[in-house]
């Protein structure tokens, strides 16, 4: 007989965790989380602002996640508009300073909250197709390993690759072709100042953005952000274009432009929304929701919050009230409305390049 769950939910990162966590304290725990990893690759997405608390605290895991000793972040430095660095410090902050996260120790620490309220987590093992049919539990999912187990409502939480939406047929609606190329570091081959060792540096440049941020185990992250088509011309997924392109910046240069990452990890960044993404027996969250530019800092925290409002749709839905997953659909358009206009505003503030086809592509009105 194949196990049988009201909720199986496909990935296990935050958005994925949080949801089960958030069903749990809902008094749903008949729940599997489907991961395709064991958590021992670098994830990417490493900072979460103050606010971040009242997430942890509504899913009654902030004591928990205090114990962890994540680095403190307390703002970002920026040349965005000039060609000085202005600051955005938390220092005023009611909420306090926010994170820089290990990222594979965060989503770790997420799935042994699962496991710690009893819900199920599969590691090391992927999603491969699902069926519909008459039966008190009518969602048949197989895995890659041919394994079959069946469930009530299904999440998706599997990013961008979106793999259970599109079985439902839904589509991904893209504003953008970001794309972003990171280099790792030891902190030991950075020169830079104790004073911004816990604070993000942002600097544009004609063809986009890049950033560095510390990280926890004494790493440091430097990442381009651009389109797809100028990394490719520029050849930025080689070491030594990357590095090229890295030492002509004014501002991380000078700390991070002698040394060599140990290796350059590249990943989809792009603006967009699945349409729907909701639907009977199945809705998405995280990146399989909606994607935000990694310029918004909103990635992890945005995946927090699915996962919260996810569970409220699903428990209403299990007893038989869809309007509340009705009202999560809707609510996830109109932040995606919101954010778009606030991420025009955003690439607006920089003038410096009016001829450049990155910045002219995101900047005026939202379409």
């Amino acid at each position: 007989m194949k196990p049988l769950y009201d909720v199986i939910i496909v990935g296990g990162g935050p958005a994925g965790c949080a949801t089960a966590i958030a069903l749990h304290n809902l008094g749903v725990n008949n729940t599997l989380v489907v991961e395709g990893s064991d958590y021992t690759a670098p994830r990417i997405g490493e900072s979460i602002p103050p606010n971040s608390r009242e997430l942890f605290e509504q899913l009654e895991i902030w004591n928990a996640f205090s114990a962890q000793k994540h680095a403190p972040c307390l703002g970002s430095y920026s040349s965005w508009g000039s060609d000085q660095l202005g600051y955005n410090d938390y220092l005023f902050n009611p909420q306090g300073n926010g994170w820089h996260l290990n990222r594979s120790a965060f989503d770790r620490f997420l799935a042994m909250q699962v496991e710690k309220q009893g819900g199920a987590l599969l590691k090391n093992s992927h999603f491969a197709s699902l069926t519909q049919e008459q039966h008190p539990y009518p969602i048949q999912v197989t895995l890659r390993n041919k394994a079959q187990i069946r469930c009530r409502f299904i999440v998706d939480a599997t990013g961008r690759s979106a793999k259970v939406a599109r079985q439902f047929n839904a589509k991904v609606q893209v504003e953008d072709q970001l794309v972003a190329v990171s280099g790792y570091f030891n902190a030991s081959d950075i020169i830079t100042k104790q004073s911004y060792q816990q604070m993000t540096l942002l600097e544009a440049v004609d063809y986009g953005w890049w950033y560095l941020a510390h990280l926890p185990n004494d790493k440091v992250i430097v990442t381009v952000a651009s389109d797809a088509e100028v990394i490719k011309q520029k050849q930025l997924k080689s070491i030594d274009a990357w590095q090229h392109a890295l030492q002509l910046t004014q501002h991380i240069s000078p700390i991070a432009g002698q040394a060599t990452p140990s290796n350059l990890h590249t990943w989809i960044a792009q603006s967009a929304i699945m349409d729907p993404p909701a639907d009977q027996c199945w809705l998405a969250v995280g990146d399989s929701a909606s994607s935000f530019d990694p310029i918004s800092s909103q990635g992890i925290y945005k995946a927090l919050k699915n996962g919260i409002d996810a569970a409220t749709a699903i428990k209403a839905w299990l007893s038989n009230n869809a309007q509340e997953l009705n009202q999560y659909r809707n609510n996830l358009g109109h932040s995606f409305i919101n954010y778009l206009e606030q991420k025009a505003y955003f690439y607006n503030q920089e003038q410096r390049w009016p001829e450049s086809d990155f910045w002219q592509k995101r900047q005026g009105s939202p379409q």
